[in-house]
Formats: C-alpha cells, structure tokens, sequence
C-alpha cells in the first residue's frame, strides 16, 4: 500500500476546496494532510470548466505527495466510461484520489470501485448518508492496496434524517428502506457505529472522512465522534481559531504589557 507522505490519517484535516492561493496559505502552516474538490467547489469558487486541469495539477503540485480527492463528473455515465474517467484523472498526480459517488438503485459504482481497486487507483466513496451506505462503501474498498477512504456528509446527513427518512409518507414508497433507526439518528451516532465497524472488523482501510461541515463546532463533534478526518472549507478553518473570550484575554495581555512598559518608561524618566 502506497503511504501519502508517511501521513497515517488517524486524526487528519483536509482542507475542502480549489482556491489555489487558499490551499497553499492553509498548506504552509502544516495544519492540513490533504484536499478534498468537487464540481459544485468549481463552480462556486468561480473555476472554468476549461481551467479545471491546470488548477488541479498546481493543487497536486502544491500540497507535494499529499492526498488530492477529485470527483468524476458524471454519474450516468456507464462502468466503462467512468473507469476510462478516473484513469485519466489518477494520471494528474501521484498524490491523486479519485472520489466515486455511492449511485443509490445501481450496483455501477461499486463495479466501478472493484475496478479501481484492481488497477490500483486511489479511492474515496463520497456521497454516503446513512450507516448502511457507508457499510457497502468499506465492504467495497476493504481489500484495496492503496489507501482509500469513505465520506459521509454531516450536514447533509442531519437533512436526509429530518426531510426524508423520518417522514411516513417517504419510506412508504420505499418500503425496504425502512423508517429512521437509532443508528441513523445523527451523524454522531452514524461515525460511532462506523468506527466500531472498522475496529470490530480490523479493517486498517479505509478511512473514515467526513464532509458537509458548516460550522466549527461541527468539525469538533465530528472528531469527539471518532471520525479519522474531516475536510474542512476555508472560513470554518478560520474559525476554528476562533474565541471571544481568547480574543478578549489576549487583548488584556497585550495591554498590560503596554501598561508595564510605560511604567519602566517613566522609572527612566525619573532617573
């Protein structure tokens, strides 16, 4: 199994974006392991479709050696095609990770990760809500020689409890799925159950990630709960640092300082 830069990614901070300037700023304090992208990041972050493989190969430049997650970029598309799509995108950089999309009603995806595996290409399983997908997502990439990695979406995860599977009316059309289970309660309970499944089945891959943060007290439930990464957007990162009372203190340090130099000046001044 190849390592990325000896990292273990036991307890990791990705940093979830394609702002070059922004990666390399959060690069050079040694904080982040890694780089998570998608297109909807593109998009909003105001890349051109035809910019998206130069930002990608300044990126994987950038962070030297250390995991680089992109999405493919078409989930209709058939096996072959999606296969074809992800070689050509492990080809970027070493450092790459292709980031394969749990496709609910299909078992495409899971044929696409088998392949994957087989040709040794780097594997994140993104999209995952529930307990029961990322089940399927370990299950899938278990076995891999390089280091893989399966993503639940927090945020989105707390929204497919509260808009869809707690609500009659939507299980009743899929009955097999079931009603809202204690394990699906919260993300909490969700990345709990998964690091018990790892541990239980002494699976060292894949890793744990965890996506969809909004705030950062989401990034500190996330890593209380067991998670082994969590990607992160640039302002939660920022905020992390962030504290009133930290901000409040420091400021009654730095006045007192200035207090205590003005007093020494005015002992000089006497002499």
């Amino acid at each position: 199994m190849i390592k990325f830069r000896n990292i273990k990614f036991e307890k990791s901070i990705f940093i979830d974006s394609s702002d070059l300037g922004e990666i390399r700023k959060w690069n050079e304090t040694g904080v982040i392991d890694g780089v998570t992208t998608n297109q909807y990041i593109f998009l909003k972050e105001r890349i051109k479709r035809r910019e998206v493989g130069q930002v990608l190969k300044k990126i994987c430049a950038e962070m030297k050696g250390k995991p680089v997650s992109i999405e493919l970029t078409d989930s209709g598309k058939e096996v072959k095609a999606l296969v074809e799509e992800a070689r050509e995108l492990s080809r970027i950089a070493t450092n790459v990770i292709v980031k394969v999309p749990l496709i609910p009603g299909t078992t495409k995806s899971l044929c696409v990760i088998e392949k994957l595996i087989k040709l040794n290409i780097a594997v994140n399983v993104t999209l995952l809500m529930t307990y029961e997908q990322i089940i399927m997502a370990i299950l899938a990439t278990r076995f891999a020689r390089q280091e893989s990695f399966v993503s639940l979406f927090w945020g989105r995860t707390i929204e497919d409890q509260a808009q869809y599977r707690s609500r009659s009316d939507f299980v009743a059309k899929y009955p097999k799925l079931g009603m809202g289970s204690d394990v699906n309660r919260s993300p909490k309970s969700i990345v709990e159950a998964t690091m018990r499944f790892l541990k239980e089945g002494n699976y060292t891959n894949p890793k744990l990630i965890i996506g969809s943060i909004r705030t950062a007290s989401m990034v500190g439930e996330a890593f209380a709960s067991g998670a082994n990464i969590v990607t992160v957007t640039p302002d939660v990162l920022n905020m992390m640092l962030f504290s009133q009372r930290t901000l409040e203190t420091m400021e009654q340090f730095d006045e007192s300082w200035k207090q205590m130099q003005q007093l020494q000046n005015k002992k000089n001044g006497k002499r």
